[in-house]
């Protein structure tokens, strides 16, 4: 109907010219103005993957609320955090200062960029500023982590976060998993500087990792180092750190990963702040858990959701964990690794929906009342509750005795102000004939007018009322008419 409102736009298109013409073809038919997303290390609907040249489109009716911003990452994280929120904020309320509701729900799509290594700060802003739920990631590409970008409104930026929010009358829920257990084996962060963990257990952070992994697996400490690889130019490399990650409990009982994004000598490298005294915990998977994780997670939401829309961003680190193409060994293979493929059979039966659709993330993001996480093995998602009484405004005026004109004019400004002029140009209505329209439908009290921005808009609710006084209407002179047929028919 109309322009729709936020779209989100994921793809493995890594051909800047050729995704130009992708955007030069839809801006023929929509505005792009919604549009945010990033390129990925892949797409997917349902268990149907695509590693390139693919287009994912998750986009909004237009009758939702929608704002979008886009600002360079500078040398402040956290301030750019909060220009973006209060961009958002001051974009919400101007463009619907007179349709926003106390019931209307927001939730925010960001869009990092790796290189600038910040998602945490940023996150903790918008989370903290917005107060609504956030889900996202990092861009991804082909593997070469050279060619990732993010996408604002039609155009490919970098070194900046994007972010977009929809809202309205929306049923929704954001998710979080991922398939890992804790082991028995623990450490406390006995010395550390915000993201930096110097000391576990009063040792060398990075010789007491390989200790705790050697503990649980029994492979000698040498071993331990060579396979473990946690260098961020290796991360698309299938290795112990992925099976053995480090992670910890949040005050709600819930385990958590945490992103290991480097070592630096007997130092380790977080990608989120780390404070003294905390326990890590190591922790393990195994092929089925990893597959299980967002199967039963799918399964749980269709107990809850009618007719459920899933949106999901999945770390690479789970795609490393259960792609083949990732399966790649040295002529030495280590049988801990290699044995980790051993039961493949079992994960066949854990095939997902075309409601579940999503894309590969360099890593995800979720923000949900104080939890606020960014991470590269687990997954984050929302999951929308599609309406079933979806409505085709272009068919459902009808009904109330419109012109085509008229229906044209209504659908580009539900929830949307314009002036004449833009409004001229979204239907292709000559200004003089528009004039004469939108008198007609304020007269109705169907399209309303701002003085101040001379734009026109109408807001669903009014709208609502507008069709009820219509069909009365209708129904009136039906019954005049009625009965002057009746009449006329007892009279022959």
């Amino acid at each position: 109907m109309g322009n729709p409102s936020l779209i989100i736009f994921i793809t493995t298109v890594f051909d800047e010219d050729k995704l130009k013409k992708v955007f030069e073809g839809m801006q023929e038919h929509i505005s792009l103005d919604g549009l945010v997303g990033c390129s990925a290390g892949g797409t997917f609907v349902g268990n149907k993957y695509i590693k390139k040249d693919g287009v994912l489109i998750l986009a909004f009716d237009g009758t939702f609320k929608y704002a979008t911003a886009c600002k360079k990452i500078g040398d402040d994280p956290r301030k750019t955090g909060i220009e973006i929120a209060n961009e958002i904020k001051n974009t919400l309320g101007e463009k619907y200062a007179y349709s926003l509701s106390i019931e209307d729900k927001f939730v925010g799509f960001v869009f990092f960029d790796w290189h600038m290594d910040h998602e945490q700060e940023i996150l903790n802003a918008l989370g903290g500023e917005l107060g609504f739920s956030i889900v996202g990631g990092t861009a991804g590409d082909d593997s070469s982590f050279e060619n990732f970008f993010q996408i604002y409104k039609g155009e490919v930026v970098r070194n900046s976060c994007v972010f977009g929010v929809v809202g309205g009358k929306l049923k929704f829920d954001v998710i979080y998993g991922h398939g890992y257990e804790p082991t028995n084996v623990y450490a406390r962060v006995t010395k550390s500087e915000g993201r930096v963990v110097y000391e576990l257990d009063n040792k060398p952070a990075y010789q007491r990792y390989l200790e705790m992994i050697s503990e649980y697996t029994k492979l000698p400490i040498n071993i331990v180092e060579k396979y473990l690889d946690i260098g961020r130019i290796h991360k698309l490399k299938f290795s112990i750190y992925f099976i053995h990650p480090l992670g910890f409990i949040d005050m709600f009982g819930n385990v958590i990963t945490a992103f290991l994004e480097a070592s630096d000598g007997d130092k380790l490298i977080f990608r989120r702040e780390i404070p003294e005294g905390m326990f890590m915990v190591l922790m393990r998977t195994d092929l089925e858990k990893i597959v299980r994780a967002i199967y039963d997670r799918v399964l749980e939401i269709k107990k809850e959701y009618k007719n459920p829309l899933i949106f999901i961003n999945q770390g690479y680190g789970i795609e490393i964990l259960k792609n083949p193409l990732y399966r790649k060994f040295e002529k030495e293979s280590l049988p801990y690794l290699s044995d980790f493929y051993n039961d493949t059979k079992k994960i066949e039966e854990y095939v997902l929906g075309d409601d579940c659709i999503g894309w590969v993330a360099y890593g995800e993001t979720i923000s949900k009342d104080i939890i606020r996480l960014h991470n590269n093995i687990s997954f984050t998602g929302v999951v929308f509750e599609l309406e079933e009484g979806y409505i085709d405004w272009r068919e459902a005026l009808k009904y109330f005795d419109f012109t085509d004109e008229e229906i044209e004019v209504i659908v580009n400004l539900i929830n949307n102000k314009l002036d004449i002029n833009e409004l001229s140009k979204a239907t292709n209505i000559p200004v003089d004939r528009l004039k004469d329209i939108l008198k007609k439908l304020q007269d109705k009290e169907v399209v309303k007018y701002i003085d101040v921005t001379e734009k026109y808009y109408i807001d669903i609710d009014d709208l609502k009322d507008a069709l009820k006084k219509i069909d009365e209407e209708m129904d009136k002179e039906y019954k005049v008419k009625k009965a002057g047929r009746e009449m006329v028919l007892k009279r022959l």
